[in-house]
């Protein structure tokens, strides 16, 4: 209990000081003044801003072309006077990136309403029924080549125009191609004398 009445006494003793630090760093305040009168009109308060002295030719942003020459511009090739015909510009049109992919869409389509046509014919279900059955490899692959020879030849028959047929003969030749075994010789290949 001392040591509180102690501590209470020195912050007692110290806490007049620091209030009167701080009330003794503050400015005074500004006393009543007259204030300034207002010039009369017409007439601008004096600054007192030195002259600042101005170059005799102000610096050129342009050169100057009285006496001499500038060096011309390239010339421009004249464009012209005739427009492309307009089976040029069908042409152009027709070659761009967009047109292929709407050309493809649409043989795509053409394509597989051929398929929706033929795929209940009574040959090409009997072809493709037939290579369920096959018993190895080698005859299903064999029996797969006859039913895509069928099939194609059939949508071939219907095909309207020289783009699907040819549309066509390229969708063959990736069905047969992927029935291909490379790396597998089907047929021993017969001897030779050098190999011997």
């Amino acid at each position: 209990m001392n040591r509180m009445k102690f501590l209470l006494a020195i912050v007692a003793m110290a806490w007049p000081v620091p209030f009167a630090l701080v009330h003794a760093q503050e400015p005074p305040l500004p006393t009543k003044t007259e204030a300034p009168t207002p010039s009369p009109a017409g007439t601008r308060p004096q600054l007192n801003i030195p002259d600042i002295p101005m170059p005799v030719d102000p610096p050129k942003l342009v050169p100057d072309s009285s006496g001499t020459s500038l060096p011309r511009p390239p010339s421009i090739p004249a464009l012209p006077k005739t427009a492309p015909a307009l089976s040029e510009l069908d042409a152009a049109f027709q070659k761009s990136p967009l047109a292929r992919e709407a050309e493809e869409q649409r043989l795509h389509l053409e394509w597989r309403q051929l398929q929706n046509r033929v795929a209940h014919d009574p040959e090409v279900v009997a072809a493709k029924a037939a290579t369920t059955t096959a018993k190895t490899d080698l005859e299903r692959r064999i029996r797969l080549r006859a039913y895509y020879n069928i099939y194609y030849a059939h949508m071939r028959a219907l095909a309207s125009g020289p783009e699907i047929k040819s549309y066509l003969d390229g969708k063959k030749a990736g069905a047969l191609g992927s029935l291909a075994q490379p790396r597998v010789r089907p047929d021993p290949t017969p001897r030779t004398s050098r190999d011997e």
